[in-house]
């Protein structure tokens, strides 16, 4: 006798509506519009990509984190130290998808003119996976 199966709880949404919720989400707690929508893509783009534990399962967690002031959602990213080849970037406790993202386009920029680059971050917070920002 086969026991029968349990109905699902499943619910399944369109990626493009997810991305506008979190970005509405992250919109209402302070972030910039348009940082809000470049978190809200990568977060689902994890999602998409099969990394789960770095999508939209880490909004409960941002959220908390930004009302208790764990996170600036306007910091002022920038370079605080560099070389021809190298930096470090200084994330001013922002979101770390944000925070990658800039790094990563000081290392492309550097390693342009340098053939090779190296970009170290501190004061960020977690980014999503970073395969995210290689492709």
């Amino acid at each position: 006798m086969t026991r029968p199966e349990k109905p699902s709880t499943e619910r399944r949404f369109p990626a493009g509506d997810l991305e506008a919720f979190v970005a509405r989400a992250l919109t209402a707690l302070g972030l910039p519009a348009s940082d809000a929508e470049q978190v809200a893509r990568l977060m689902i783009l994890a999602d998409l990509r099969g990394a789960d534990g770095h999508g939209i399962f880490r909004l409960p967690q941002y959220v908390r984190r930004i009302r208790a002031s764990g996170l600036n959602v306007r910091p002022n990213i920038r370079v605080v130290q560099e070389t021809e080849a190298m930096a470090l970037v200084d994330g001013d406790d922002g979101m770390g998808h944000l925070v990658m993202r800039f790094a990563v386009q000081v290392a492309m920029d550097k390693a342009k003119h340098a053939g090779v680059s190296w970009v170290g971050v501190r004061q960020s917070n977690h980014a999503g996976p970073a395969a995210l920002y290689a492709m």
